[in-house]
């Protein structure tokens, strides 16, 4: 597998170590809410887009150099088995602690969604009613509620930066099998 694949898909599991740990920092209960999440969502979705882009680009020059070699499940069914088991580890762990953290699992569903903090007042939707009207709650009933939306925010993009990992590798062991310079 050529080194460039090998520093792409680098580059996407970071990103998705970075997620996972930040998600898994918004999932202590003794921590605050982490400052400005949506900028750092922001931050690393635009350093993602053109990785992700990247990937898609790769799939089709490997499958334009060898037509029906990539597309071929069987094809990729091997490549992914030939990948060291190391990053099997690495794949299915970052997978299972995403979805683990994205469930959430452990948690406890108060059955609030947050909606807004106005002057010191903050409020959310119940969605265990009805109605979903909406409920006066406390602060730290505030802060829970932003840290569940932390959690699953960070865990989707850990998530979503591992399986384009996984695919740059992948389509980096086809392109080493199909020829790639």
């Amino acid at each position: 597998m050529r080194t460039s694949f090998k520093l792409h898909a680098g580059m996407q599991l970071t990103l998705s170590g970075v997620g996972l740990l930040a998600a898994v920092l918004a999932a202590v209960p003794l921590l605050p809410p982490l400052a400005d999440e949506w900028l750092l969502l922001g931050i690393g979705i635009a350093l993602l887009v053109p990785l992700h882009l990247a990937t898609l680009f790769r799939s089709v020059a490997v499958e334009l150099r060898n037509r029906g070699f990539a597309s071929n499940k069987a094809n990729q069914w091997r490549a992914l088995r030939a990948l060291p088991r190391r990053v099997h580890a690495l794949l299915v762990g970052a997978g299972l602690a995403g979805v683990f953290l994205v469930t959430g699992v452990l948690w406890d569903d108060s059955g609030l969604e947050r909606v807004e903090s106005v002057s010191g007042y903050y409020s959310a939707i119940d969605t265990a009613d009805p109605d979903r009207g909406r409920v006066a709650i406390t602060r730290s009933q505030y802060e829970a509620l932003r840290k569940d939306d932390q959690r699953v925010a960070f865990a989707a993009f850990g998530l979503f930066a591992a399986g384009g990992g996984g695919l740059t590798l992948l389509f980096g062991k086809l392109d080493s099998w199909a020829g790639g310079s």
